[in-house]
């Protein structure tokens, strides 16, 4: 019993220390708010937090730019997935379809994709199929490094985009701000990109990811807070380079 109280009171007080420092970000950084998912269904089992350091002179190696702590949305059935990676190696891609907590369905044959430094886009390839709106999937991908792998998760849903009012947009900006307020991660970060160069980030993007770090505060008790913490600063670090 003893063990359990230390236990709950350190994990307490990391908690603490973790949503203190996400309101200090809030202030350090002009933050537009748009993205503040108010469906914020926990990932399954399946998609943890993962580290990401090991292998670069900055200490992240690869990081997804997507909800990781939750389960992500799309109107896409062709998304754009998007990560940070340190160096110029391949990625192995692999997607599943999620059918409960425990069901897990490879779709297509993983894949083997150069990337650049900096951030990568991937549209979901067209040897894949298409992907059907009101199902879970999760993409993977994973890299070697130093003697071991990394392996990087996240999941998303895709919902019907009838069920969203049809705009027409004047700036990317308003692009933007109109897929984060409908908590559509995948269509806002894909618009921001296109304000900027190749494997940058850019401002509109820089607020997105600060927005996405404040957002992954975990929720239910099965957490790994040490991970969930790491992950959070190494999106502070990306979004203040602007990388």
């Amino acid at each position: 019993m003893r063990h359990q109280h230390i236990t709950f009171w350190r994990n307490s007080r990391r908690f603490t220390s973790l949503v203190v420092g996400l309101l200090l970000l809030m202030t350090a950084f002009p933050v537009s708010a748009q993205f503040q998912p108010r469906d914020r269904k926990p990932a399954s089992g399946n998609s943890r937090a993962g580290g990401s350091r090991g292998c670069s002179s900055n200490g992240i190696s690869m990081t997804q730019l997507a909800p990781v702590t939750f389960i992500g949305k799309t109107a896409s059935t062709r998304p754009i997935l998007v990560w940070y990676m340190s160096s110029s190696q391949n990625v192995r891609f692999r997607l599943f379809e999620l059918d409960g907590a425990k069901s897990v369905k490879q779709i297509g044959k993983f894949q083997e994709i150069p990337t650049i430094v900096g951030i990568n886009q991937l549209k979901l390839p067209l040897n894949y199929p298409e992907l059907t709106v009101g199902k879970t999937y999760l993409w993977q991908i994973a890299i070697d490094c130093n003697n071991d792998t990394i392996i990087n998760h996240a999941e998303f849903t895709v919902i019907n985009p009838q069920s969203l009012p049809q705009k027409r947009f004047a700036t990317i900006p308003d692009s933007v701000n109109y897929y984060a307020q409908n908590e559509l991660w995948y269509e806002a970060l894909g618009e921001a990109l296109k304000a900027t160069d190749t494997g940058k980030l850019g401002q509109i993007g820089a607020t997105l990811i600060n927005e996405l770090a404040q957002s992954e505060i975990p929720t239910g008790s099965d957490i790994d807070i040490k991970k969930i913490q790491q992950r959070i600063d190494d999106l502070q670090k990306i979004a203040s380079e602007k990388i």
